[in-house]
């Protein structure tokens, strides 16, 4: 009972934070005050190997795609897909780094057509391709 009333609290303190966030304000918490990019970023969320366009993450927040992607930057620091391609990468990051699964199975699951385009975008983003990365974070805590 104690574990629930801790976890219903601690809700309740981030449910007050965010409702208080100041008009202006960036960053994660900041976003999911603004209810258009909420729903974006639940959606990317719940469904990071989704087929994400602008025009359909646009359409879930009721905006156009100029008012969500200027939305986006000034709230987020990046564009609608940006976000997506990062949110893939983080995910991605954590299953190489913590499951023996093959890089083309990460590369499906993260939402990238082949392994290929996978491999380029990994290595642009961290710095090395997805099997020296994995290596690497298995020798290292911080790849």
């Amino acid at each position: 009972m104690l574990e629930r009333l801790t976890e219903i609290t601690f809700i309740e303190v981030l449910r007050q934070h965010v409702a208080a966030t100041p008009p202006g304000a960036r960053g994660w918490l900041a976003a999911m005050a603004d209810p258009g990019l909420a729903r974006c970023l639940a959606l990317i969320h719940a469904e990071p190997e989704g087929d994400w366009s602008l025009g359909k993450l646009a359409a879930a927040a009721g905006l156009s795609r100029s008012a969500m992607t200027e939305r986006f930057k000034s709230v987020l620091g990046a564009s609608p897909m940006r976000y997506v391609r990062d949110w893939r990468l983080c995910l991605a990051s954590v299953a190489l780094s913590t499951t023996n699964r093959a890089v083309a199975a990460i590369a499906d699951e993260a939402g990238y057509g082949s392994e290929a385009a996978f491999n380029r975008a990994f290595a642009r983003a961290q710095g090395h391709p997805p099997a020296a990365w994995r290596a690497a974070a298995r020798r290292s805590d911080h790849p």
